[in-house]
């Protein structure tokens, strides 16, 4: 075998991915075998000392007499703990042999040969150890933001997370977000983010299409690793928009761009890494191009990971945001249900849960001990403006004649008592002509009498319209005083002309009981009735399958009328059985109730005089005393001033009584 044909038995290692470092004492430097070993990657070296070869990072030692005199060849191993040492003896190498014998030169050769190749894989390994390492660390990155990107509903916030787990992983400068409409047509440029300059982002759409490199990774579900943007090809079918480098000034020049597929695999959404760096904390400028490199094949395959997790999540989030605009939708169209059969209240819900909201916040915001242990995250919040929305939604639960009941008696029942008045009226005029009758038939005609008999049926008659005009007024939903209840007790022991043993009563016990109602237009039985509202609330709303943030709505609405001494309806809570966001609710219902502007039965309080009420409620120990100084001091009322929340009446309805009318002690209460 030739030289040079021993050298080649070498040359494989012309291609391995390390160099290797081989040292040897100063006494072999002339030795021809140095002179053959030179022309491969190991890079050959004296050394006199163990220190020297660690200051060399020595991968490869041949040890003389001399090396292993001065050190020990456990000291040396100490030393270079991952090298591999070479004896003199191993090689056959003394200088003392004739040199023109090359068979020693040709098996040193082949040594040398196995320990390059025992080192190089000892690095090989080295180097799967940190890959695997690195691929553990990724794996394991990805599935934490598989975890955070399934676990967030709202659309913006996980769009952003997707770009900034993916610019972390593939050390890249910048990164955008296409969105996919469902049409298949259009393309939204959705959101965009970069590390080394700050620019102003406007939401943009434009007609899908591969002319561009988003829309060609669209229409073809195929990923597009690009090492130079100024460098595509000009024939190429998709081409670079450089309109922002030319605008901003920034250059783009490696770009990742990757399809996120949903679960039909259809692509939702388009991700596009730019500008692979070396260091993720390095911003560019001008030396972008010294410092981007090409994302290579292990950030391709975590951002297609991450693509893959991104694509399901985008789909979720879209998906839940769309039922949550269902369920909004549903809400407000029972709202409007109800506000419908009752449009003399219309807006008082949405009134009542923006008020609820407000001082939600506000409670957030307080230092009241007791505020403190209570405050409200965004979902708690959602969950109280659900309640004040569908708070009164058990109304269609009461009967149309009881809502809608203006008067305390029916048209039909005043007519009734006016027949009966006219009909006493002709009775007793009927009396008064056969009274004057039979002093003509008689021949004994009076003047005295007559005059009498004429000015007796006057009075009576007149007495007869005065009781109408008494029903008529006490009729009316107003506190009834101490004289009309006189003249209706005179009215009900009427009885001339004819005794009640005749059946005859200008109003019947029921219609006596109706008119002495002494506050309002209904009947305690009616009232009963209207505060059943509140059970068919919680019977209604305990039906729907609440989410486990959304199941307390039943129990919230259902307490909005209970009250803290025990007092309220429907179940007369005590204080700690009544949720704090019902005691929420209470003060903001009571505030619109009294406020309200659109009652035909009462006039409109102003907010001074509605906050002076709540906090005489709240000394007489119904609502909380707390809440309603933070409602106050934060100007929570406020926030439903020049809002529009209602059309007005409609359907040609002048009157309806709001069930949540009736909530303040009596001195306080308006119907």
């Amino acid at each position: 075998m030739s030289a040079n044909n021993a050298t080649s038995d070498v040359a494989p290692l012309n291609n391995a991915s390390h160099s290797l470092r081989l040292c040897y004492p100063k006494r072999y430097a002339a030795h021809p075998l140095w002179a053959k070993i030179d022309k491969n990657p190991l890079h050959c070296s004296v050394i006199a000392s163990c220190a020297q070869a660690k200051e060399q990072q020595a991968d490869i030692v041949i040890l003389d007499a001399e090396l292993s005199a001065d050190t020990s060849l456990e000291q040396w191993r100490e030393c270079l703990p991952h090298c591999i040492f070479l004896s003199e003896q191993h090689l056959q190498i003394d200088t003392d042999l004739i040199l023109s014998d090359e068979l020693p030169v040709q098996q040193s050769q082949k040594i040398i040969k196995l320990a390059c190749e025992g080192c190089l894989a000892r690095k090989r390994e080295h180097d799967s150890d940190l890959v695997m390492q690195s691929l553990g660390s990724n794996l394991s990155k990805l599935a934490s933001v598989g975890i955070a990107l399934a676990a967030e509903n709202d659309l913006t916030t996980l769009l952003r997370k997707i770009l900034i787990e993916g610019q972390n992983i593939s050390n890249c400068d910048a990164a955008s977000l296409f969105l996919v409409d469902p049409d298949g047509e259009h393309i939204t440029f959705k959101l965009t983010q970069n590390d080394s300059i700050d620019f102003p982002f406007q939401e943009s759409k434009f007609k899908l299409d591969a002319k561009s490199i988003s829309g060609y990774v669209a229409q073809n579900k195929a990923a597009l690793n690009i090492a130079d943007a100024y460098a595509i090809p000009a024939e190429s079918v998709y081409q670079f928009n450089s309109s922002f480098d030319t605008t901003t000034g920034y250059e783009t020049v490696s770009m990742l761009t990757l399809p996120a597929l949903n679960k039909q695999k259809n692509v939702i959404a388009v991700l596009q890494f730019i500008n692979k760096k070396r260091s993720r904390t390095t911003l560019l400028g001008p030396n972008t191009r010294a410092e981007v490199i090409p994302f290579d094949e292990e950030s391709f395959l975590l951002l297609q990971a991450l693509a893959g997790q991104a694509g399901v999540a985008i789909e979720n989030a879209i998906l839940h945001n769309n039922i949550q605009k269902l369920f909004e939708g549903f809400v407000n169209a029972s709202v409007m249900a109800i506000e419908q059969r009752d449009p003399t209240t219309s807006g008082h819900s949405f009134r009542v849960a923006d008020l609820c909201v407000a001082l939600a916040r506000a409670v957030n915001l307080s230092d009241h001990p007791q505020h403190r242990m209570q405050t409200h995250n965004e979902t708690q919040i959602r969950e109280l403006r659900y309640a004040a929305l569908l708070h009164d939604f058990g109304k269609v639960g009461v009967r149309e004649s009881v809502l809608v009941k203006s008067k305390k008696l029916t048209d039909d029942n005043i007519q009734s008592i006016r027949y009966r008045i006219l009909l006493a009226q002709e009775k007793l005029k009927n009396r008064a002509l056969k009274q004057q009758l039979q002093m003509h038939r008689a021949g004994k005609f009076d003047k005295d009498i007559n005059h009498r008999i004429e000015v007796n049926l006057a009075r009576e008659l007149e007495q007869l319209e005065n009781f109408f005009t008494t029903i008529v007024e006490s009729n009316e939903p107003m506190l009834l005083d101490a004289g009309k209840k006189t003249d209706l007790n005179r009215i009900a022991a009427y009885c001339n002309p004819f005794e009640r043993t005749h059946g005859f009563a200008i109003v019947s016990p029921e219609e006596f009981s109706m008119l002495a109602i002494s506050k309002g237009s209904l009947s305690q039985d009616e009232r009963l009735e209207i505060e059943s509202h509140v059970t068919h609330t919680r019977n209604f709303l305990q039906l729907i399958p609440w989410t486990d943030e959304l199941k307390q709505v039943p129990e919230i609405a259902g307490a909005h009328h209970e009250k803290l001494d025990g007092t309220g309806y429907p179940d007369g809570k005590a204080s700690h059985e009544i949720p704090f966001a019902s005691k929420i609710m209470t003060i903001c219902d009571i505030y619109d109730a009294l406020t309200a502007s659109d009652r035909p039965y009462k006039a409109a309080v102003p907010a001074e005089f509605a906050l002076d009420i709540l906090n005489q409620e709240a000394k007489a120990g119904a609502v909380d005393q707390s809440l309603i100084d933070v409602f106050i001091a934060s100007d929570a009322y406020k926030c439903i001033n020049e809002q529009n929340y209602a059309a007005g009446l409609e359907n040609g309805k002048g009157y309806s009584h709001h069930v949540c009318d009736f909530d303040l002690h009596e001195e306080h209460a308006h119907d």
